[in-house]
């Protein structure tokens, strides 16, 4: 008895092994659907299933599949510039987290380096820290040596006046003596692994840039702080704008938007109860943070903005967070208007 045809194949997103198999299938014209790994297991959920096996979760996509009819597309439409976006992404996060701790070991065997710089990991904190990595090496170095770190073309030295702060300040360092070896060691190997995701970057950057195309792209890039990468993720994950009707529609969709935690007296003060939710897609969560941390320096909307929230008394990495929620609004304004980046917009 001949096999009666494959109508539709239903299968989650979960992972990365649901591609082959997506693609073997659409090369050989199977209709395929992929649904998102929640909805699957909110449906089986509410089915009361209570078997976690693969079987069992195969008859659960099944009797969904029956039951909703799932979309037919082609599964690895874009996936190129997705995977390419995410991989360049990586980078930018895992630069992030070398970011973190040099800020912890400038807390430990620098801690003044934070008088003369708001962000101790900017470009000329870098190049102060490869001169001097602990307060004590600064009093050691000469003040002339110490006011050239970052010159060059291009770069704002630090200037003969900020050194001569710096020294003064390091000079009555709080730093951890019993530490000062080991801090100068590690902050020479990260700010080695800072320089070799900046390269990688760069190429993940131009990789990204080969394949991006259209006029959409073109107007994201208009935002002072959204490169090749950055478009490149907002393009892929968030697909067809219009598929969100409002605003807070795509903060969900991106986890940016507020949760209240509080129970009882826990959380009873709105300042502390409210965080950012983390719940949706984290690539591009994390391309509004890129683009909250750069546009500081770059956008006159969101440094302005910034600094707003920094005089109300938020910290630093909450302002970062209402910085996120502006960067995405800049790119819905955008996006949805069709028009370039305006500088004067409220």
């Amino acid at each position: 008895r001949q096999a009666e045809p494959v109508t539709l194949v239903t299968m989650e997103s979960s992972g990365h092994y649901w591609m082959s198999l997506a693609s073997h299938l659409r090369r050989r014209e199977v209709p395929v659907a992929v649904v998102n790994p929640l909805a699957a297991k909110y449906f089986a959920r509410s089915r009361l299933g209570r078997t976690k096996s693969d079987p069992a979760d195969a008859r659960s996509l099944a009797e969904m599949a029956m039951r909703d009819s799932p979309p037919v597309r082609d599964p690895l439409a874009g996936a190129e510039l997705r995977q390419a976006a995410r991989f360049a992404m990586t980078l930018v996060t895992e630069q992030a987290r070398v970011c973190q701790r040099l800020i912890r070991l400038v807390e430990l065997g620098f801690p003044e380096l934070g008088e003369l710089f708001d962000d101790p990991t900017c470009r000329t904190a870098r190049e102060v820290l490869r001169i001097a990595p602990t307060a004590r090496a600064a009093t050691r170095r000469h003040t002339s040596t110490l006011a050239n770190a970052n010159a060059g073309a291009g770069h704002r030295r630090l200037g003969t006046a900020r050194a001569e702060r710096l020294q003064a300040a390091a000079a009555e360092t709080i730093a951890v003596p019993e530490l000062d070896a080991e801090v100068a060691f590690e902050v020479g190997l990260l700010l080695d692994q800072y320089d070799v995701l900046e390269r990688q970057i760069e190429d993940a950057d131009r990789r990204v840039a080969s394949l991006l195309d259209g006029e959409t792209a073109r107007r994201l890039q208009t935002i002072p702080g959204i490169g090749p990468s950055t478009a490149a993720t907002l393009l892929a994950e968030i697909g067809d704008i219009a598929r969100f009707t409002d605003f807070d529609q795509l903060l969900a969709y991106a986890g940016v938007h507020p949760a209240e935690r509080s129970s009882g007296r826990k959380g009873a003060n709105p300042e502390t109860a409210w965080h950012m939710s983390k719940a949706g897609n984290s690539h591009l969560r994390a391309a509004a943070y890129r683009m909250a941390v750069v546009g500081v320096q770059h956008n006159p909307i969101i440094a302005e903005h910034y600094a707003r929230k920094r005089a109300a008394g938020k910290s630093k990495m909450n302002a970062l967070g209402h910085c996120m929620r502006k960067a995405l609004s800049i790119v819905w304004g955008v996006w949805r208007n069709g028009a370039d980046f305006d500088p004067t917009w409220g």
